[in-house]
């Protein structure tokens, strides 16, 4: 298996791996990624742009242009991405977060837009500083590997990789953080539970929302015009015939109907 395979068997079985990449098998690797973490160096062809994609190990046929259109294409994602080189990474061990016997270096959240978008808020939270997002060669490269040797966190929207072979839910995309940043997390999240805030509690989503503020019938223009005349700054709620109504307590009265 691809070593990304085995993040997939911590997070649903709750396993523990640690890693060592050729050694243990015949060279040449599975994957690139296994070069992308430090595991191995990358193979000459790799580095001169000739291939960029994994060998067919049953037919022995050699690898070949996939990933990418060109040598130079393939070449300049080498540049661009990140990638651990080697010796000086021995083993790359996974385990899930809830039983982990280590101090991880990088955590690895894997999710849906909306929860990865609140794990991002909350680092931001005392910070002020966006998560960088980048789509590469590979999500090893592009997630985890760029989070632990940036020290920031990082997300991708995923690899070929992670959806064929690993099989990652392609609704889902991967946020790495430097382990050391998960305590803010906490502190965060728990800050916003003490407050009372409510988690994933909006509306259905691609649905019309009932608490537009300007009615669909009438003219922005014509709205300032009043505005206008009666002498007030904001056009908005004092022109709406009914009062806005937050979705929490839509969802309230809702419950209560039903």
């Amino acid at each position: 298996m691809v070593h990304c395979q085995f993040m997939q068997r911590a997070r649903f079985r709750g396993e523990i791996y640690i890693l060592d990449g050729v050694k243990s098998r015949p060279d040449p690797p599975v994957c690139n990624g296994d070069a992308y973490v430090g595991l191995t160096k990358v193979r000459e062809q790799l580095m001169m742009g000739l291939t960029h994609t994994r060998p067919n190990l049953k037919t022995g046929e050699p690898a070949r242009l996939g990933i990418f259109g060109s040598p130079a294409a393939s070449r300049r994602s080498l540049r661009n991405h990140y990638w651990i080189v080697p010796p000086h990474i021995e083993y790359f061990a996974i385990a899930p977060l809830s039983n982990c016997p280590f101090d991880p270096d990088v955590v690895t959240i894997i999710g849906n837009a909306r929860q990865a978008t609140m794990a991002c808020r909350a680092l931001q939270y005392f910070t002020g500083e966006a998560t960088i997002g980048e789509t590469g060669p590979g999500t090893c490269s592009s997630s985890w590997v760029a989070a632990y040797l940036s020290g920031e966190p990082h997300y991708t929207l995923g690899c070929h990789g992670v959806f064929g072979t690993t099989g990652i839910d392609p609704n889902e995309i991967c946020l790495s953080i430097p382990g050391e940043q998960m305590p803010t997390i906490c502190e965060v999240l728990k800050l916003w539970r003490d407050r009372g805030k409510e988690m994933f509690k909006e509306a259905p989503p691609n649905e019309e929302r009932l608490f537009v503020r300007v009615p669909y019938d009438a003219s922005y223009q014509a709205l300032a015009r009043i505005d206008h005349e009666k002498g007030v700054k904001a056009s908005g709620p004092q022109i709406l015939e009914t009062t806005y109504i937050s979705w929490s307590e839509r969802r309230k009265r809702m419950a209560q109907e039903s």
